[in-house]
């Protein structure tokens, strides 16, 4: 049986805290305020199956710390505040990322911590900082179950992933798409993703033709993808991580299957047409939280092109949106510390929950532990973008129609590329 990832890192957690005495409860955790460095940390995937997304997040992370530093740290109430992170590996495993989350709390006594990539990894480690009392911002979260758990000390900029293929399958549905086939890894994120897809493919009166399953780490998924192409849907949507995107591309091409439309998370990554090229690549579709033509914008990154602009100076590339959803975690605490003055936990606790501003990354309103939705600290305002890769390999927005760029245009055949 395929390893489910959320029930794992669950488990994991659950199992960790059972075993480890805990040095500090809820009510002990808030940091002294001392006037020094604003200290977090961070766990995140720098080797294994997330590697790639983790790089993004990571990098995110690192620019917006450059930044602050840049500028003397964080107004705290009159008094400049650098910031000081710890970076760890944890290898793309639940289990090291819980132990390393603990670390981090107990031994290297961080005031906040920063996530990882992942739903699944994100419910593992949350657990530990609830159970800490510290706040933990998640930058590379989105399933819904992750804000199920009533966790009141996390938060996230992102769009829910039950949002993800909204926009795009909005347009297909308009361009005369009446067919879906889907496949997705076993994990918490992608197999959220392609449950809210199967549902609102049949909201829209789209027939879902196969739902297939994988491994996150699967080597070979021809059966699977025969199976999605037995039954000759109009659109592929393909929910997993980038390693999964690339492998599910090859294949493709591989079985000579080109759907008319094809959609994956894979190309918000840059590394997704950097191993394939523009000549495979192109045509293909993908939700996206942000990209840099959308009219975003804040006193401290500036537009959203200026934030792309200046992490291509700093990183030699052009930032994907878990970069920048992870820039947008951390500023959120930064804030959060300039509105509640202070870097006491139940204050700036306080201050995100009350949160209403605009950022280079979109509008940030956490919901509060009293919100109808049940999803405390998630980011209930934010509308997801549709992409697709240009014939020149660029990112193209289609989706929306009110933020879009560009005209969508089906998969070209192989043969005709």
């Amino acid at each position: 049986m395929p390893l489910n990832l959320k029930t794992a890192s669950v488990a994991s957690a659950t199992l960790l805290m059972a075993l480890t005495a805990c040095t500090k409860s809820s009510e002990t955790t808030a940091q002294t305020d001392d006037g020094g460095p604003i200290r977090i940390g961070v766990a995140v995937s720098e080797t294994g199956a997330y590697s790639v997304e983790g790089a993004s997040v990571k990098q995110g992370y690192q620019f917006w710390e450059s930044k602050v530093n840049d500028a003397a740290g964080i107004d705290v109430c009159g008094e400049q505040r650098p910031v000081e992170v710890i970076y760890y590996d944890d290898q793309s495993d639940p289990e090291t990322a819980i132990k390393l989350t603990q670390r981090l709390i107990s031994e290297d006594e961080v005031d906040f911590v920063f996530g990882p990539y992942s739903s699944g990894m994100t419910i593992a480690t949350s657990a530990i900082t609830e159970q800490y009392g510290t706040i933990m911002f998640a930058g590379g979260a989105a399933a819904e179950s992750v804000f199920e758990q009533g966790n009141e000390y996390l938060f996230s900029p992102l769009s829910l992933t039950s949002q993800y293929t909204v926009s795009g399958l909005d347009l297909l549905a308009d361009q005369g798409a009446q067919s879906v086939g889907i496949l997705h890894s076993d994990e918490a994120p992608m197999v959220d993703i392609a449950e809210a897809t199967e549902a609102y493919a049949e909201e829209l009166g789209m027939e879902v033709t196969s739902v297939q399953s994988v491994p996150a780490a699967a080597s070979d998924i021809k059966g699977a993808l025969r199976q999605i192409r037995d039954g000759d849907p109009d659109v592929l949507v393909e929910a997993g991580t980038s390693v999964l995107g690339v492998l599910t591309t090859r294949t493709l091409r591989d079985l000579g299957w080109a759907p008319e439309v094809l959609m994956i998370q894979a190309p918000t990554e840059e590394a997704f047409v950097k191993q394939l090229g523009p000549e495979i690549a192109q045509g293909v579709m993908a939700p996206t939280q942000w990209e840099p033509v959308v009219d975003f914008s804040d006193d401290f990154f500036g537009a959203a092109e200026d934030y792309a602009a200046d992490y291509r100076a700093e990183f030699g590339e052009d930032p994907s949106y878990l970069a920048a959803s992870a820039s947008a975690a951390a500023q959120s605490l930064q804030m959060a510390l300039q509105e509640a003055c202070t870097t006491e936990t139940e204050a700036v606790r306080e201050a995100l929950v009350d949160m209403d501003a605009e950022t280079f990354f979109g509008p940030i309103n956490f919901a509060g532990p009293d919100d109808e939705s049940g999803l405390m600290g998630a980011n209930l305002e934010r509308k997801m973008l549709t992409l697709q890769i240009s014939e020149d390999g660029e990112r193209v927005v289609v989706a929306p129609e009110e933020a879009a760029n560009a005209e969508f245009t089906p998969m070209k055949p192989w043969s005709a590329r």
